[in-house]
């Protein structure tokens, strides 16, 4: 596995200045606090609306090219997305990536604090998605736990779903 040199993470806040690792959002209680961070600047920007599984779920079936992002409860997503930034971090080492957790290589994590080189803001987090070429789809309470409960991790179901494309506003 090659290492990247640059990775991504996204917030809503726009004036971060240095990432401590925190434990927010674990995956794995042994692993203790650390930076989330992704190769991949499309992965990255489905981050940027505060978001969690109950009613999210990104998925990739082709090595991470192209990431789908599905929402159960659009009204939600738009209360919440208030825009944010992309920040490029310089992986000098301190990132690794454990390939049976997560989403495998498409996630890094350090547990050292980590300083953003540079940011990219948006002024819409789905807008952001939609430009670095994330499939989004809204789809129903029963279509979305038939998705998450599908052996393919909803790939057929998605098949036959149109994503969104446009502005919610």
């Amino acid at each position: 596995m090659k290492t990247p040199k640059f990775l991504y993470h996204s917030s809503q806040d726009r004036n971060i200045q240095v990432f401590a690792p925190r434990a927010e959002s674990m995956r794995d209680p042994n692993e203790g606090p650390v930076v989330f961070a992704t190769p991949s600047k499309s992965y990255s920007s489905c981050f940027i609306v505060k978001t969690d599984g109950s009613w999210v779920d990104i998925s990739s079936w082709d090595g991470g090219e192209t990431w789908h992002f599905v929402c159960s409860d659009k009204e939600r997503f738009i209360e919440n997305d208030k825009g944010g930034a992309i920040y490029t971090l310089e992986n000098e080492g301190q990132f690794s990536t454990a390939s049976e957790k997560g989403t495998g290589e498409s996630e890094w994590i350090s547990k050292d604090a980590v300083k953003p080189i540079s940011k990219e803001e948006y002024e819409s987090g789905l807008n952001a998605m939609l430009s670095l070429g994330v499939k989004v789809y809204f789809v129903n309470e029963n279509q979305f736990k038939e998705i998450q409960s599908s052996s393919d991790y909803g790939f057929d179901i998605l098949q036959t779903l149109k994503s969104f494309s446009g502005e919610l506003a």
